[in-house]
């Protein structure tokens, strides 16, 4: 509304000042009428000419407001698991790469135990339930500035930042229980207790430590295996 006040009030009160000043010379006197015209025609012509004009200055706000909003939710779609609401693959590789080159930090690579035998036996509708469950309680255990993506299938990753490996092998230790006593209820009554494999690998971080996002990954990776390998539902820290 202040707009189309202004709008007008500026058509109008130009209008007006030209014809002063055109009264101002010698055999220019304007009568009285045409005063009268000189403010009413600005004021028509100007007021829907302003009138139509803020409402096509609102249309493309609410417009460049909704072009926000869906570029907001393609990049969210572009970096989000969209199951479990975690980074996906690619994203959390690149910003673990990122992280890593500007600060210390522990990987933690994480494979559900016997996820195989979950959906075999329930069904990959449990499979997935049990997949965010496990998820929820990730984002729950870690601190909010850690990085957690899934990776693919059952597997997921965590980077702790600026975190020793001392601190972040009772991290995972305690992510590893907080998984433990997950308690997930089947259609048939039975109850899903899962469990997972973790294996830890620190890394130095800055650009002179150089080794990639998928080295750090490939040695927590053997050190998961050596978890399974030992017997799974535990934590392995790399050597």
């Amino acid at each position: 509304m202040h707009r189309i006040l202004a709008g007008i009030s500026f058509s109008v009160s130009t209008t007006m000042a030209a014809m002063f000043v055109a009264s101002r010379f010698p055999g220019m006197e304007i009568p009285f009428p045409y005063w009268i015209f000189g403010f009413c025609t600005p004021l028509c012509i100007s007021t829907p000419v302003c009138i139509i004009m803020n409402r096509q200055a609102e249309q493309k706000r609410r417009l460049n407001d909704k072009l926000r909003a869906a570029l907001v939710e393609l990049r969210q779609l572009a970096e989000v698991d969209q199951m479990t609401g975690l980074l996906n693959r690619a994203t959390f590789l690149r910003r673990l790469q990122e992280e890593q080159d500007r600060q210390p930090g522990t990987c933690l690579l994480i494979d559900v135990d016997h996820f195989k035998a979950i959906n075999d036996g329930y069904g990959h509708a449990m499979g997935d339930r049990v997949l965010k469950a496990i998820a929820d309680s990730l984002r729950a255990t870690i601190r909010s500035d850690d990085l957690c993506g899934r990776l693919g299938g059952e597997e997921f990753a965590i980077y702790l930042r600026n975190m020793p490996s001392t601190q972040a092998t009772a991290m995972a230790e305690r992510v590893r229980q907080a998984i433990e006593m997950l308690d997930i209820a089947a259609a048939d009554g039975t109850h899903i207790r899962p469990t997972i494999s973790v294996g830890a690998a620190h890394a130095d971080g800055g650009a002179s430590a150089g080794a990639s996002a998928d080295q750090l990954l490939q040695r927590a990776d053997m050190a998961m295996y050596a978890a399974k390998a030992n017997g799974r539902n535990q934590v392995r820290l790399a050597a």
